[in-house]
């Protein structure tokens, strides 16, 4: 019964550490819950997040790459912080509750989710929802790719200009949609030239491979970096020949285009657009302020209910003690006297009538102390390892 806990690398507080973490595939992050014991947990990776929530039970797993390591409640608050937009690079972005559902699923899929995992996410989705219809922090641009190229087309204008995505997931198509009618001309670029064309059909755009980046940079004003890519899709040494006046943005993490780049070109990172959109932040702290009031808010009812379960946890192991040790003493009178098996039913329902009668002043007591009080964690933790001893005790005996 262990508290939920937080491993997390992300784009702000382990900005060195993360660039090299997100490298890594799913199946790492799995071995290494498996190496330090744990079963219960969600692995949730975005373009600027990796995080792992898991049920504690009291352990801390060794982890290589240092991540932040976030206690319990804190861990949930965060949580409900990511789920509301409010920890994203695009300030109250709607993609992360997709990303979070998606984590879900496939940790039940797997088997790794628990009934407290299970309510935290459902509840941590349903919060996200809440934010986004009570207050505007979802209004207006909330993506990196329109965000991204609001900058360009102040700065350059995006009329005329030859453009070039590379990419053809989800990231591109909101790039498409927001250049449709934009004056461009847009080239799709993609490791297949079937996606290539398959997407670029729908938006009239021109479409191509990867083949020849050379010839992808001379052809287009502005070339964007969209993809899952793990290494340099745009190197120095491609434009070390091209004098031209060239704008580049990189959307991914890790980065598709390496930095230190000659003077002719201007790069758009996510470094930059994270400060270009905390600058937003500043200007929306009204609907911050109101969408935490609305975390804090449903931390209490979290909370409360969390406990809830726990404490209904104890009870249900109180009742198993119970039943177990009357099963006990049933065995033995049986190997004292004869008895029917109309008689030993009369005394099962005798008996389990006296357990009830006796717990229920007790399991009444813990409910309502629970309703009442604040701090009531301590109380279930010294039931919950009480119980956990006479249970372990028995079963020992049993074997014997």
């Amino acid at each position: 019964m262990g508290d939920i806990e937080l491993l997390s690398w992300n784009y702000k507080d382990t900005p060195e550490t993360f660039n090299t973490v997100i490298k890594h595939d799913p199946s790492y992050f799995e071995s290494i819950m498996e190496e330090n014991d744990i079963q219960k947990y969600v692995l949730l990776i975005t373009c600027n997040r990796v995080e792992l929530y898991f049920s504690s039970e009291g352990k801390i797993p060794i982890i290589p790459e240092n991540p932040v390591y976030i206690k319990y409640p804190e861990s949930i608050r965060h949580l409900f912080l990511v789920s509301s937009g409010l920890e994203s690079m695009a300030l109250g972005e709607n993609d992360i509750l997709r990303q979070i559902k998606n984590a879900y699923d496939l940790s039940t899929k797997r088997k790794h989710m628990d009934k407290f995992l299970s309510y935290t996410f459902q509840k941590a989705l349903s919060v996200g929802k809440d934010v986004r219809t009570q207050t505007d922090i979802s209004h207006g641009k909330t993506s990196l790719s329109t965000i991204s190229l609001d900058i360009l087309e102040k700065q350059y204008s995006l009329k005329g200009k030859k453009i070039g995505i590379i990419g053809t997931g989800k990231m591109a198509v909101s790039l498409l949609n927001y250049l449709s009618g934009s004056g461009s001309e847009v080239t799709v670029y993609g490791r297949s030239i079937d996606h290539s064309r398959n997407l670029a059909v729908l938006y009239g755009s021109s479409y191509s491979d990867l083949s020849d980046i050379s010839e992808l940079i001379k052809s287009n004003d502005i070339i964007i970096a969209a993809t899952s890519s793990k290494n340099y899709i745009i190197k120095r040494s491609d434009i070390q020949d091209i004098e031209e006046e060239k704008i580049m943005v990189d959307l991914s993490n890790p980065p598709n285009i390496e930095k230190d780049l000659p003077g002719n070109v201007s790069l758009y990172d996510l470094d930059m657009i994270y400060k270009i959109s905390s600058e937003t932040k500043g200007q929306r702290k009204k609907e911050i302020q109101r969408s935490k009031e609305i975390i804090d808010g449903e931390m209490e009812i979290y909370r409360d209910r969390i406990n809830q379960m726990k404490s209904d946890d104890i009870i249900s192991m109180f009742y198993r003690y119970s039943a177990e040790i009357t099963e006990e003493e049933m065995d033995e009178l049986k190997r004292k006297i004869n008895i029917t098996e109309d008689q030993e039913r009369v005394i099962k329902i005798m008996m389990n009538s006296f357990t009830n009668k006796l717990l229920a002043p007790y399991t009444n007591s813990m409910k309502s102390f629970i309703r009442s009080n604040a701090n009531y964690s301590y109380i279930l933790k010294e039931y919950n390892t009480m119980l956990d001893k006479l249970l372990i005790k028995k079963d020992k005996k049993i074997i014997k």
